[in-house]
Parts: C-alpha cells; sequence; structure tokens
C-alpha cells in the first residue's frame, strides 16, 4: 500500500527567475524607521521541476498602502502591466494569480543564510497565446525555472 507523504515547504531558494502562483496574502505588522505598521505578506508557490516532494516558497511584506511608489503598488503594476485604478484594492483577489518573480540573495553580516529577497514581479506570459511571439516578456518553459 502506498501511503502519501505530505511535502515539506521551504523559504530556502537559490537566486533566479521561476514562474509563481500567489498562494497567500496574509496581515502583518510591518517593522519600519517609524515604528511598526500594518501591512500585508504576500507568499508565493514556486514551480520547481524535479523538486522532491518540497514546496518551495517565498514572500515580501508590504505596507498596506497604494501611495504613489510605494512597494505594493510598484510590484503589481509590472505584475498586471497597468497602474491601479481604484479606490480600493482587495489583495485577496491576488490568490491563484501566476507571476514571474526575480529573487535574489541580500547577505548579512548578523545572519548565517542570506535573505532572499523578491526583487521582481512580472507577468506570466504564455509562449502559446497568439500575442506572446511578440511580446519581449514572453519566457519559454524550459528556462522560467531554476
Amino acid at each position: 500500500m502506498l501511503i502519501p507523504v505530505e511535502p515539506r515547504e521551504s523559504y530556502d531558494v537559490e537566486p533566479g527567475r521561476y514562474k509563481a502562483k500567489c498562494i497567500d496574502v496574509r496581515d502583518k505588522d510591518i517593522p519600519t524607521r517609524k515604528g511598526t505598521v500594518k501591512g500585508q505578506r504576500i507568499v508565493w508557490e514556486l514551480d520547481i521541476p524535479g523538486a522532491d516532494n518540497v514546496r518551495y516558497l517565498v514572500g515580501k511584506n508590504y505596507e498596506a498602502t497604494l501611495a504613489r511608489n510605494s512597494k505594493l503598488r510598484n510590484d503589481l503594476i509590472t505584475w498586471f502591466g497597468h497602474d491601479i485604478n481604484a479606490r480600493q484594492f482587495d489583495t485577496a483577489t491576488l490568490k491563484g494569480k501566476e507571476a514571474i518573480l526575480t529573487v535574489e540573495d541580500i547577505e548579512n553580516e548578523a545572519w548565517a543564510k542570506p535573505y532572499h529577497l523578491v526583487a521582481k514581479v512580472e507577468p506570466l506570459v504564455d509562449e502559446d497565446d497568439e500575442d506572446a511571439a511578440n511580446d519581449a516578456r514572453t519566457i519559454s518553459r524550459k528556462v522560467v525555472c531554476g
């Protein structure tokens, strides 16, 4: 009898560009220079072929603001290709949305391991899409991961 083993979760990822899916948006208190502010943490699951029973995750914290030049607004613009033209934005609608993430390592002497930064969030453009042939954002499935 085969007994399934639940995959373990790991935030230990190599730098690179990955196909990913947003799996969670949660409230989080974010420490800033001005003190602690209400924020959001967006978590993505990376699509890494050959990841034997490991679910690779990355997350990014945002202040809960869509003010001009805020990290959240800038990432939403690069992710969806247009500005946010609404009085309110429900971040729960991000769950299930796919993207291409660029993950970079940030070295800090205070920590033994590097910090994995989601440096860029881009739209996922399917290479089979009719318009994708001329779209510079198109990334072959063969090179997205790892």
